[in-house]
């Protein structure tokens, strides 16, 4: 709380605390008619619904249950289109899929500014382990609503993008260890998420950069259909070499925004092997040196017993600054700070379909792509996407799909960070932070 207080005085924020109601049957203390809290907390809490923002309410009318296994169930719809913030001790967020041109709704939970007290009962033990600590920092800056979250260590510290916030002030923050892009598709890349994406990292200086999905493979994707494989004949599209070229420059940029680039084995990598199985394309004149220089790359490779990843090898070729890049193989880790970052999220547990919900489940931290949507279950986080929204196949369908990063900080704790009117923050308000550390 004292840390809280402090950033808001500082940013000139204001600070809502939401009261929740927990009976503990095994406290004898207790009687069920006294609804109290603590003194330092009135004058912040609120219980009325709360329209803070043009797209954002803060349901602090709505009394969940802190030991609710979901705390966002049920309340995905009642803000209509309008994201949402719910006061829950377990941090929690989740995408609602909007009409086309919309931006997709964010839904969330806070977190609490009070310790643990639950009862020995096995819905009061699950509740006890997902307690966390934590607030929503909400900036408004005119139409548009930037929303993340903070995550205090014990002493009550946190990092706020680049500033260190503790009891007794201000002062800038470490590097950053990680930043996680959402799923990068460079021939489908947002100019404006990469310009936004360069303006965060100059203020946050990770040390690494994770890139998902980061070739598209449109040019050959078995996906592509007649006339979509038409579409791109016309345009000067449909040819590998010419997406290589492309990818390999906007990994050459993106590579310029950390010390060190890791390179996640993704699904859409995939479809350049799955491409190369396929004997009827050696007969693609267009693609022809192509594929048969990269299958022979990749047969002499197995008969030397080592490994040829098909999109390492054309980046090898083709990038100025391939030094940068480290890549991992399929199944290879990148942790830092127990948290796993090596993990596109295109395979779950046992070889099944993954999914955030799945990978929720295996009690280890992960930080995935592959959704294109923003989520938070449990100790699974999923990034967003850094492609345009409009990738052919999704057209004129409702969309949950956000331009999500996620910051893993040097104390260790994340904080997912969304892409709002081309910036990741208010810009004044992260100057003012600056001065003030």
């Amino acid at each position: 709380m004292k840390s809280l207080q402090l950033y808001c005085s500082k940013i000139g924020a204001r600070l809502m605390v939401i009261p929740l109601r927990y009976q503990n049957p095994t406290n004898r203390d207790a009687k069920r008619d006294d609804e109290w809290w603590d003194s330092r907390l009135v004058p912040y809490l609120v219980s009325e619904r709360t329209k803070i923002a043009r797209d954002l309410i803060v349901l602090a009318d709505i009394k969940t249950q802190p030991t609710a296994v979901n705390p966002l169930q049920k309340w995905q719809t009642v803000t209509g289109t309008a994201s949402a913030i719910i006061g829950h001790p377990k941090i929690a967020l989740k995408t609602v899929a909007t009409n086309p041109g919309v931006p997709a709704k964010l839904v969330m939970s806070t977190g609490a500014c009070t310790v643990e007290n639950y009862s020995d009962t096995n819905a009061g033990a699950s509740g006890k382990f997902h307690h966390t600590l934590g607030a929503v920092v909400v900036e408004v800056d005119g139409p548009r609503t930037h929303i993340r979250h903070i995550c205090p260590m014990k002493d009550g510290s946190f990092i706020d993008l680049a500033t260190k916030y503790t009891v007794k002030g201000a002062e800038p923050a470490p590097r950053a260890d990680v930043l996680t892009m959402g799923d990068i598709h460079a021939e489908m890349a947002s100019p404006v998420v990469t310009q936004a994406t360069k303006e965060l990292a100059e203020l946050i200086r990770p040390k690494a950069l994770v890139l998902h999905d980061v070739l598209n493979f449109g040019s050959a994707s078995h996906h592509a259909k007649f006339f979509e494989k038409f579409r791109r004949h016309v345009s000067g599209t449909s040819g590998v070499l010419h997406e290589l070229k492309v990818t390999a420059r906007h990994v050459d940029l993106l590579s310029g925004f950390a010390d060190k680039t890791v390179m996640v084995n993704s699904n859409h990598h995939d479809h350049f092997t799955q491409w190369l199985e396929k004997a009827e394309h050696a007969l693609d004149m267009e693609n022809t040196l192509v594929f048969h220089e990269t299958k022979a790359a990749m047969l002499r490779a197995i008969h030397e017993g080592s490994y040829c990843d098909p999109f390492q090898y054309w980046m090898d070729k083709l990038m100025k600054h391939g030094d940068r890049l480290l890549w991992l193989k399929p199944g290879e880790s990148f942790m830092r700070h127990g948290i796993e970052h090596g993990w596109h999220g295109h395979k779950g547990p046992n070889g099944a379909r993954g999914s955030t919900k799945s990978f929720a489940t295996i009690g280890a931290k992960v930080v995935k792509g592959h959704s294109h949507g923003a989520e938070i279950i449990d100790g699974a986080r999923s990034v967003g996407t850094s492609s345009l929204m409009d990738m052919g196949y999704n057209t004129d369908s409702p969309s949950g799909w956000t331009w999500t990063h996620d910051i893993t900080y040097a104390n260790g704790k994340q904080t997912l960070i969304h892409c709002v009117g081309g910036t990741f923050f208010r810009r004044d308000a992260a100057a003012a932070r600056g001065a003030a550390a």
